[in-house]
């Protein structure tokens, strides 16, 4: 009895709270929209936005191969779980005149799932 009632609260579940205990799927669904500009594999390409593999502990506007704006070349700060979350919060908030033109990830949850996401990945 004890093990149908478990199973029928992980199917009852509503889709945040599963998202919550797996932040790793949460993560790989929130990056899906950033693969329309971005790739994170190891060696792979730049798109219109650079390529993400590797980019927590790099230092923004400095991926080798991609042309970022004088924007994002002058902010000068180290990308980590702090600096990209208030990025990917509201990017043109946080980098004055960065070509990114996405709106954000106003979700907090999606914002760290997606950042734990990206540091897993990258590595």
């Amino acid at each position: 009895m004890r093990q149908l009632i478990n199973a029928l609260a992980l199917v009852l579940t509503p889709a945040a709270a599963f998202a919550q205990a797996n932040p790793a799927i949460d993560g790989a669904k929130v990056f899906a929209q950033c693969r329309a500009c971005h790739t994170i594999e190891k060696g792979g390409k730049n798109l219109v936005g650079p390529n993400l593999h590797g980019v927590i502990g790099r230092k923004a506007g400095t991926m080798a191969g991609f042309n970022y704006s004088p924007a994002m070349k002058a902010y000068g700060k180290v990308w980590d779980a702090k600096t990209l979350d208030a990025y990917i919060a509201a990017p043109q908030q946080v980098v004055k005149g960065t070509r990114m033109a996405f709106v954000g990830v106003k979700n907090p949850d999606q914002r760290k799932a997606l950042i734990d996401y990206i540091s897993k990945a990258s590595k």
